[in-house]
């Protein structure tokens, strides 16, 4: 069946009401579905006032939503385009009615794109294909990302229709400040409000204080360091935070009304590249609980501090090897009870709970992203969770035992991680913040250390890597609503979805001829194999065989994968692998002439190593990546490029270049900001050598609010 797409041109932006996706000259602007949503509307009624109610039900016809995350909406639009009072695309305020969109808007003429039922996604053309690839048009982008959007919609259009508020609610801002407010967290009475701040240009999070209803914010750590995980007292006064350094992570106690600060106790190595709070205080002020690793090679595990005299006590977790860990530590009401999330995974979490002396407990068993959670009561936590298909916050309900008995949603959404706090002295009331972490794929011209933005959405995209002969990109993204493969031309043109819905894969490796590509299911440790077919089709089957990060050998001859602690060989063609290293194996990279496999031990190792396929000799060929970015490099014949830390700052990046024959490591050049590890993937090296693809994290802002439940 035809679906007519209206295509809508105002000032110097266009809009696809299908695809919901604007564009500028071109170019797409990267506005969150919600938000173009509601440009949607506008758009649709140029010209005429619309108030704020009919906004809100054509944006969120489902459930309930306070006013605030209308007029966040419309204040990201304004901020987005930039448009001055009385010009074409400006939305203007009609205070105490609602908003117009000023300036004409005209209806390009319609084109239409057939469902996705009715014909299958358009295929790849096969890699050794002579056409050269041409930049599209303004339709070609729009029918590509149409598609993806039809796709995305369809699979969580009736688990939305379920999502109803438990009660209604009122949502204020707390804090629109320049930059990311995050991890957020009330005093015990509910009056002040302490956070994380990352100031535009500033350097890297510190720890501020506001008063709830009050403008202005103060800074309590003042010390150069990246911080994280503020929690308060219960008395209110004084805040304990990790302070995340080059040599070490230390647990610190501020005395919030002079400022002062001392270290209660310090962990090496440090606990970098995570988001989730990693330290909780106990109710009766006698314990912390932190999240930490106790190596390089160790996952992150909960410990406590036994206050005052900060005695670090032995791991109450016994986190897998191989997972990144736990994180999100919460005491309970009671203070007898930890619940933590587990992460095993980028983008699946557990909620788990544990007495010390006892054994773990499994609270969830959902296999999504749970992004932070908090106890409400004796028996009920608030969590945000994508387990609906976007981000929302949850009410769960808890059995005698720690199991769950229901769980209901709460009228607030988000794009992005959820994370969430409340105080005990303010029932019916919390704050929250969504944590906008925009990856993209990135461009660098090695010899003019040129960046272009190539691939790009307001969804995750990541995990790059060139095809043979560099007609094509094979990336992770989850823009349609879940982790796919996709690919596309190394511009980002002709995107489309390699693998189907439900594997979840990890990296995509290709054959060197360009008509395979190789992936595992991170969840199972399956493996798959994507197949360039006759029609110009991908076929994706099981190959029956489980195992970690396969790569192909240069000759297509093998498959290469982590399994236990060996690294095993399997013929490509199938068959029974057989051990070639006797070590752990992630991220791994085979050299140019097949002789030796590069790879790291631990997600959160900091040394690439390498090993001979004849001899199974392993040996280290850098030490300094960026705490747990195992896959943050590219090797050639020559060398291997590689993200670092900068020697002047810990929160500053440097991509270097390890020249094997002279053994001497050189800079590159600088990474523009900081790269969070956890879900960016491998870098990519062009095959004439001359560009590398690599991840960043596009500037974003993140905001605290304020909810006010009400039965």
């Amino acid at each position: 069946m035809l679906k007519e797409r209206e295509i809508y041109q105002f000032g110097d932006f266009t809009l696809d009401s299908t695809a919901k996706v604007v564009f500028r000259d071109g170019q797409p602007v990267r506005l969150t579905r919600k938000v173009v949503e509601t440009l949607l509307v506008l758009v649709e009624n140029g010209g005429q006032v619309l108030t704020k109610d009919e906004i809100l039900k054509a944006v969120w016809p489902d459930r309930d939503v306070d006013e605030a995350n209308l007029t966040q909406n419309i204040a990201v639009i304004r901020r987005t385009f930039g448009v001055s009072s009385g010009d074409p695309a400006h939305i203007e305020t009609f205070p105490g009615r609602g908003y117009r969109l000023e300036g004409p808007v005209r209806t390009l003429p319609p084109s239409h794109v057939m469902e996705p039922a009715a014909e299958p996604l358009p295929a790849a053309r096969p890699a050794t294909a002579t056409a050269k690839s041409q930049r599209p048009s303004w339709h070609g982008i729009a029918s590509a990302i149409s598609l993806i959007s039809i796709c995305g919609a369809g699979w969580a259009y009736w688990d939305r229709l379920n999502v109803k508020p438990a009660e209604q609610i009122r949502v204020t801002p707390i804090t629109r400040l320049p930059g990311k407010e995050y991890q957020p967290a009330l005093s015990a009475d509910g009056k002040r409000l302490a956070f994380l701040w990352i100031r535009e240009g500033k350097g890297p999070p510190a720890v501020w204080v506001q008063n709830i209803g009050e403008a202005n914010p103060r800074q309590i750590t003042r010390e150069p360091g990246h911080y994280s995980s503020p929690s308060w007292s219960p008395d209110g006064s004084q805040l304990a935070c990790v302070r995340i350094g080059r040599e070490a992570s230390e647990v610190m106690i501020f005395d919030v009304g002079t400022g002062t600060g001392r270290v209660v106790v310090r962990m090496t190595p440090p606990d970098y590249g995570f988001d989730h709070r990693l330290l909780d205080w106990s109710p009766d002020g006698q314990m912390l609980v932190v999240s930490h690793s106790d190596g390089a090679n160790d996952p992150l595990r909960l410990r406590r501090i036994r206050l005052p005299e900060g005695v670090l006590e032995s791991p109450i977790t016994n986190t897998a090897s191989g997972q990144p860990g736990d994180v999100d530590p919460r005491f309970s009401p009671d203070g007898k009870t930890v619940t933590f999330l587990r992460l095993f995974h980028r983008a699946s979490s557990e909620l788990m709970a544990v007495r010390p002396g006892s054994a773990e407990i499994q609270i969830t068993r959902e296999e999504k992203h749970i992004s932070g959670h908090l106890w409400e009561g004796e028996n009920s936590l608030i969590l945000g969770s994508n387990r609906s298909g976007e981000f929302l916050l949850w009410r769960m309900l808890l059995g005698p035992s720690m199991e769950m008995k229901g769980m209901k949603a709460l009228g607030v959404y988000g794009e992005f991680p959820i994370q969430v706090a409340a105080s005990p002295g303010s029932p019916g009331q919390l704050v929250y913040s969504v944590l906008h972490q925009d990856r993209n794929i990135w461009r660098l011209d090695l010899a003019s250390q040129r960046w272009t933005r190539v691939i790009a959405s307001t969804a995750q995209d990541a995990s790059p890597q060139y095809s043979p002969d560099g007609e094509w990109v094979c990336f992770r993204s989850d823009r349609s609503g879940e982790e796919q493969l996709w690919l596309s031309r190394p511009d980002g043109s002709e995107a489309f979805p390699l693998t189907p819905r439900g594997i979840r894969p990890s990296v995509g490796h290709w054959s060197p001829d360009g008509r395979r590509i190789v992936f595992n299911n991170p969840h199972t440790g399956e493996m798959h194999l994507a197949e360039h077919t006759a029609g110009a089709t991908w076929k994706v089957t099981p190959l029956g065989l489980t195992g970690i990060h396969p790569v192909f050998s240069p000759d297509g001859a093998f498959i290469y994968a982590g399994q236990g602690n060996e690294i095993l060989r399997f013929p490509s063609e199938g068959g029974k692998g057989t051990p070639v290293v006797r070590s752990k194996g992630l991220s791994m990279g085979v050299s140019p002439d097949g002789k030796l496999l590069f790879f790291f031990r631990e997600p959160n190792d900091t040394v690439l190593w390498k090993a001979s396929i004849e001899t199974g000799e392993v040996s280290k060929v850098v030490d300094g990546v960026v705490p747990g970015c195992t896959s943050c490099w590219a090797v050639n014949g020559a060398g291997v490029y590689y993200l670092g830390s900068a020697t002047h700052s810990f929160d500053s990046q440097i991509l270097y270049f390890h020249d094997f024959r002279t053994g001497k490591t050189k800079e590159v050049t600088p990474y523009p900001e900081p790269l969070w590890p956890l879900g960016s993937g491998p870098f990519s090296l062009s095959p004439d050598g001359k560009s590398l693809l690599t991840v960043r994290v596009d500037p974003t802002e993140s905001d605290v609010q304020l909810v006010r439940l009400t039965h």
